[in-house]
């Protein structure tokens, strides 16, 4: 049975790459269609642009995935935001200078951030049994290993996300509250889904994408489309029901106490904000004993600037 997305079109037992034009605008796809029938999985990397790891990772399981060696379909995105790419700036699509992960589930008529959300919400979900979002620390910022999992949904949808989360080899799993996103939007609209983060700071190293994919491919063993390659459901990984994100209120200079990965206990200084003279602005506290799931790596800090998340363990 063929697969279609937009003009793309990939018959059973194939494997094509091309672009998805949408409106004019066109995201590099690979598609593998095995020789029998099985889920249909996406994977999409680089919805934010400067996060190479996982667009790394996209790119080589797309080199690596053959009809023969899958059941099912794997569709794989590499990246999303093409033209931001090569623009190197961090987050958003340049066309409209908007972040791709805010704009879903998206408007047809809206902008070409807007147009892409919505075609990945109306053309790719309802064809598809799960979702992978591959994310890492952005251009200048760093995440620790950690798997996102959709905490709005079904139960059922909900529930299954977080078992897949299982058979990954991140410490940490997240349990997300948000309604935004590609991943929690695909939840919402009743896709199980995952959104994964590993390395950062606009670069990408061979350990990080080998472990990247030996969990991509641990994810499709687990669905039953990978052949020969068995998953081990983790049973260290911690998982993380409540997460703190800071944004810092005013410009200043960010000086981090602790590096990512890094766990702490309860009322100890994260980081402080400084001005151009040295003065400590503000000072950030910790809630409760946890550890550091991405921050800014940048000295440079702008009002309103996401600069930590931490989560409770």
């Amino acid at each position: 049975m063929e697969f279609k997305l937009g003009n793309l079109i990939c018959e059973m037992g194939k494997k094509i790459s091309g672009f998805w034009n949408i409106d004019g605008y066109e995201i590099p796809t690979t598609i593998i269609n095995g020789k029998n029938r099985g889920k249909t999985v996406a994977i999409s990397s680089g919805i934010h642009n400067c996060e190479y790891t996982g667009i790394q990772t996209a790119i080589e399981i797309a080199q690596e995935l053959n009809p023969e060696n899958i059941n099912g379909v794997v569709i794989i995105f590499h990246p999303v935001n093409y033209s931001g790419f090569f623009n190197k700036v961090p987050a958003i699509i340049p066309e409209d200078n908007k972040n791709l992960n805010r704009a879903f589930p998206g408007n047809l008529d809206g902008s070409i951030s807007e147009k892409i959300a919505y075609s990945f919400s109306k053309i790719l979900y309802p064809q598809i049994d799960f979702f992978i979002d591959l994310h890492g620390g952005d251009l200048y910022e760093e995440a620790t290993s950690f798997v996102y999992f959709p905490g709005i949904g079904k139960k059922e949808i909900v529930d299954f996300s977080e078992k897949v989360a299982q058979v990954l080899s991140t410490n940490y799993r997240v349990r997300s509250s948000a309604t935004t996103g590609a991943y929690n939007s695909a939840a919402i609209q009743g896709v199980p889904s995952l959104l994964i983060e590993r390395g950062g700071n606009g670069i990408w190293n061979k350990n990080d994408v080998i472990n990247y994919k030996k969990d991509i491919f641990s994810i499709l063993s687990y669905l039953e489309i990978l052949i020969n390659f068995k998953y081990k459901e983790n049973l260290t990984q911690i998982e993380i029901k409540q997460a703190n994100y800071i944004s810092s209120y005013l410009e200043g200079y960010w000086y981090p106490r602790f590096r990512v990965g890094d766990t702490f206990e309860e009322n100890v200084i994260l980081g402080e904000v400084k001005d151009c003279f040295g003065k400590t602005l503000i000072t950030y506290i910790s809630e409760y004993s946890g550890v550091v799931l991405y921050q800014v790596s940048s000295l440079a800090i702008r009002k309103g600037e996401e600069i930590l998340a931490y989560g409770k363990i």
